[in-house]
């Protein structure tokens, strides 16, 4: 190889890529303390980034479907006030939803709780009564269970101490709190303006990424890696748009269900739903379970009927809402989708699981359309004569 300029530039730029590699990966173990510290700096930046993200979503959708018409027939002053009318709209309309969530749950939910103050003793004084009762057909398990012996003088003094501990703790922690509460006021204002300000100009920090790309990295590389955003982009506004439509749909089927076959707490153990169904996979066992407790308060048997009724909903909701809403905008299959779930759960936790489910979705279409190219590439390289020969397109 010729040692000019050029081949010099490569070397110098493959060396000092892998020192910084070595180096990285000799010092591993630093990254945590690196990636907490680049968060704590650039926290309200990325949220805002985040925050646009996810209003874009809604904003679109105001912008192009509900303000069509509008765009078809003004197209003079009209597209100057379309941005902020769609932004002021779409944030109208969630704090409408969460206006409207509060005012009906928050109510419901005080009810419950002071009905389940008066349930609780009540359902204690009946399991009592089941196990005196299941004592007396069954006296060996009564016999054994006379002969247990509970300090209950020690247990209370147990948890006199522990509360004491966690009292005093609390007031100790009392300037930390309202210190990271301020941070979180200060950093929550910042995010929000930071997005705002995203969401009115995106275009035009689009052009200027552009710009930067095309100005300092190769152009076989731009095409390939604006593809790859635009994907991305894609998949993760159609995830978001379909689990929030999907979530909505079943925790109205939950709610129109339970009042059908006269299930209590109805209200609540909806809301219950509906936010459990943004968490892949393990959303519907919380569900579940959480409807369960509930209503086994109330009456167990019921509690058991809810199980049967809310997991033939699950199959239903399963094979054919989540299919048309979700999976098609996706695009990613069911064995794949538990496995993102599984990985991004382990690595992140819930957020893990909401991140991962996208990505691998654009992974997977990546990897499908390299094996099509393959295979088509391939398949033109081989072709059969007339005469019956084989050969390929350059013998041919």
């Amino acid at each position: 190889m010729e040692l000019n300029k050029g081949n010099m530039q490569k070397i110098a730029l493959l060396i000092t890529f892998a020192i910084t590699v070595y180096m990285a990966l000799k010092n591993l173990n630093y990254l945590p303390n690196v990636l907490s510290v680049v968060w704590y700096v650039c926290e309200p930046i990325l949220i805002g980034f985040a925050l646009a993200f996810v209003l874009n979503v809604l904003v679109y959708q105001v912008e192009t479907r509900l303000f069509s018409g509008l765009n078809r027939r003004f197209t003079k002053a009209w597209p100057k006030f379309r941005r902020p009318v769609s932004i002021f709209l779409a944030l109208v309309i969630i704090l409408g939803a969460i206006a409207l969530i509060l005012l009906i749950v928050v109510p419901e939910l005080v009810k419950t709780i002071t009905n389940l103050t008066y349930q609780i003793p009540q359902f204690f004084n009946r399991l009592q009564t089941e196990l005196t009762k299941f004592g007396e057909k069954h006296p060996a398990v009564g016999d054994y269970f006379k002969n247990v012996e509970i300090d209950w003088s020690s247990i209370s003094q147990m948890l006199a101490q522990n509360g004491q501990k966690i009292a005093s703790s609390l007031v100790g922690s009392t300037v930390a709190v309202t210190s990271n509460v301020f941070h979180a006021a200060i950093t929550g204002v910042l995010s929000f303006v930071i997005a705002m300000n995203i969401l009115m100009q995106k275009e035009k920090l689009q052009s200027q990424v552009k710009r930067v790309l095309y100005a300092y990295l190769p152009v076989k590389f731009n095409q390939p890696f604006l593809r790859l955003c635009s994907m991305s982009n894609r998949a993760f506004s159609n995830f978001i748009a379909g689990t929030c439509t999907e979530a909505c749909i079943l925790g109205s089927l939950c709610f129109i269900g339970m009042n059908i076959f006269r299930f209590p707490y109805a209200l609540l153990v909806s809301t219950v739903v509906v936010f459990m169904a943004l968490i892949p996979i393990i959303g519907s066992f919380l569900s579940t379970v959480i409807g369960a407790l509930l209503i086994s308060i109330v009456s167990p048997v019921q509690a058991v009927w809810y199980v049967v009724f809310f997991v033939i909903l699950q199959q239903l909701e399963g094979n054919l809402i989540f299919p048309h809403v979700v999976g098609s905008k996706v695009g990613l299959p069911g064995l794949w989708v538990l496995i993102a779930v599984t990985i991004g759960g382990n690595l992140f936790g819930v957020p893990g699981m909401l991140i991962n489910i996208p990505l691998c979705s654009v992974l997977y279409a990546l990897l499908r359309e390299s094996v099509d190219k393959r295979l088509n590439r391939g398949r033109s390289q081989r072709t059969v004569f007339r005469d019956g020969t084989k050969g390929t397109n350059q013998q041919k």
